[in-house]
């Protein structure tokens, strides 16, 4: 029963994520200074535009990610598969051992 409910407390959790994450503007101005390296530097690093890139993948606007960073659509694939993998081992494999043991 508990992990039913961790379950879906998780799935609530994520689609209030996402719905927040929907809510961000992609070409807010505040997104374009948020690198470190960039802000030092002067330059742009390898990851500068990932996060509209992966907000532009989230409003499913393909080619404004592939103009913020091309890098995305290998880093965002590898994301979610993280992500799964992490989520299957926590409360497939993990949920039940840590149920037994208590």
């Amino acid at each position: 029963m508990k992990l039913r409910v961790n379950v879906i407390s998780l799935i609530l959790l994520n689609v209030l994520l996402y719905v927040i994450l929907y809510k961000i503007p992609i070409n807010s101005k505040i997104l374009e200074n948020i690198c470190l390296i960039k802000a030092i530097t002067g330059k742009e690093c390898w990851n500068c535009g990932m996060t509209r890139a992966f907000l532009s993948i989230l409003h499913f606007d393909f080619y404004s990610a592939y103009k913020f960073n091309k890098r995305v659509f290998i880093v965002f694939p590898m994301t979610i598969g993280i992500y799964l993998y992490n989520y299957y081992k926590y409360f497939i494999k993990g949920g039940v051992e840590i149920e037994r043991k208590r």
